[in-house]
């Protein structure tokens, strides 16, 4: 099975690398974003966009978390 970003979630885990690994590209990164922002009802910084903060699920669910209104 794939997700939206074309990335097989079978072996996914929580701390998988995305980017860094190269499972994410570019173009995942600003669809991912615009969910983010869509859903989570916030705006992402452009300095905000780092390894740090979305390079695994369990990063970007911690960024999001933080986000919130």
């Amino acid at each position: 099975m794939k997700s939206d970003l074309g990335v097989g979630t079978d072996s996914l885990t929580d701390d998988t690398p995305l980017f860094s690994s190269g499972l994410i590209d570019s173009f995942s990164l600003v669809m991912l974003m615009s969910f983010l922002e869509s859903e989570g009802k916030f705006r992402i910084n452009p300095v905000d966009v780092s390894l740090e903060n979305m390079d695994s699920v369990e990063r970007i669910l911690n960024f999001s978390k933080r986000m919130r209104p």
